[in-house]
């Protein structure tokens, strides 16, 4: 498993563990639950549980409970509480393709575990326990449908280089069951890859392998199962045959005779591949042969040359047609209605009647009082509109590229080469 592409952008859950008379609130992505407390430094929670991948914040004003401290202290509070965490982050170590390690990257979430929050404010001490799992299966990206050739060792195919997994832990060996799958007779047949983490996540992806003839081979050409990458970064098998001495660690070659595999295999998840045997003049080998006189038998040595599209653009105006359409000169709006009535002074009743105030201001509140407008109820008035005729675009005008010539693929050869290692121009 490449290190480096473990921790992607997928998303994790928080979920506090519920108390009586608790109500929940999502604080920055996370949920939580709010306890009563009493005092100055009051939180809403003081128990939280996250998924790793999901950032625990440190910050006061993520916990506090803003219902029950009072507005006067509130603002002091969050300047002078302080905050201690025992949090430790997890850390990354990004290797190049030979294991070398090229840097290392601390994330923003913490490490699975059991730990302490803790804010102090004066003589206030208040905890939060955090409790950090991962339960979160890992995620397979595999092709749903690849290739293989007849005869294929798969005990010997790279299923690790093919297929890619993300986790926030660190993955254990692929597990891959090919009891369906027969190498020796072609067809389509189900195999299932499943993989688990560290802490027992298990992924299991059902996939379609087909296998296929092998290509006709010329002198010293073997025919191989290569993975490559295509241009969206996924991994795909080609079938493809090269000359022996260049087959690289991605090609599975095909023996050219029946293969007897168990039903399951256990591929690495690391990115190193199974090289071919270089022995006994088995698949990938070179054999030289016993003759003391060597006579060349030059193999071509080929290239691809891409050639792009030919095409033309056409342009197309805009199509339109005349609509008679509704304008809207004003709005409608609602005016307000005013009155002009005794107001107190103290409470704001308000009356028309001046014995009524009078009784009121004497009565009731012991004050004096004003003559004011009212707000007494609203006059709606419908808006104002005419008909205009315009011309309204049905469809918008468009560039439309045309290929007068489909892109391909050109096969150039650049010279030749001998299996015994010779080469010559071409």
């Amino acid at each position: 498993m490449k290190f480096n592409e473990l921790f992607n952008t997928k998303k994790k859950k928080i979920v506090a563990g519920c108390v009586a008379g608790a109500t929940v609130c999502v604080v920055c992505g996370s949920v939580y639950v709010f306890n009563r407390d009493s005092g100055s430094l009051i939180l809403a929670t003081d128990d939280i549980k996250a998924e790793l991948g999901q950032k625990v914040s440190t910050d006061v004003t993520d916990y506090l409970d803003y219902d029950k401290i009072s507005k006067d202290v509130l603002n002091d509070v969050i300047k002078n509480t302080k905050e201690k965490d025992d949090l430790k982050y997890v850390t990354v170590t990004n290797k190049d393709e030979n294991g070398n390690i090229i840097s290392k990257e601390e994330k923003d979430y913490p490490k699975v575990g059991n730990y302490e929050i803790s804010f102090t404010y004066k003589k206030e001490k208040a905890t939060v326990q955090v409790s950090v799992k991962d339960t979160t299966k890992p995620e397979i990206d595999a092709p749903e449908s690849f290739d293989i050739l007849q005869y294929t060792d798969l005990s010997q195919f790279n299923f690790g280089e093919l297929f890619q997994v993300t986790d926030y832990s660190d993955v254990k060996d692929w597990n891959i069951d090919i009891s369906k799958v027969d190498v020796n007779t072609i067809g389509s047949y189900e195999l299932k890859a499943s993989i688990q983490d560290k802490y027992k996540n298990k992924a299991t992806r059902t996939l379609k392998i087909n296998v296929v003839e092998s290509p006709q081979l010329s002198e010293g050409e073997v025919a191989v199962t290569e993975i490559v990458t295509d241009e969206n970064g996924h991994k795909r098998t080609v079938i493809s045959k090269k000359s022996a001495s260049d087959v690289t660690t991605n090609d599975a070659v095909s023996t050219g005779k029946a293969v007897t595999n168990k039903d399951k295999v256990a591929n690495s998840s690391s990115t190193s591949a199974t090289k071919p045997a270089e022995s006994n003049g088995s698949a990938g080998s070179t054999v030289k042969p016993t003759s003391p006189v060597h006579t060349h038998s030059w193999v071509a040595v080929t290239k691809t040359v891409h050639h792009d599209a030919v095409t033309k653009t056409v342009h197309h105006d805009a199509v339109t047609k005349q609509q008679t359409v509704t304008v809207v000169d004003q709005e409608a709006y609602d005016e307000p209605i005013y009155e002009s009535r005794y107001i107190c002074n103290n409470c704001g009743f308000s009356t028309k009647n001046g014995d009524e105030i009078g009784i009121h201001i004497m009565d009731v509140c012991d004050s004096g009082y004003h003559v004011g407008k009212v707000k007494i109820g609203t006059k709606h008035h419908d808006a104002v509109t005419h008909q205009e005729t315009k011309t309204v675009v049905v469809t918008p005008a468009y560039d439309e590229t045309i290929i007068v010539k489909q892109a391909y693929d050109e096969t150039v050869v650049t010279g030749y080469k001998c299996s015994c290692g010779a080469t010559k121009s071409k």
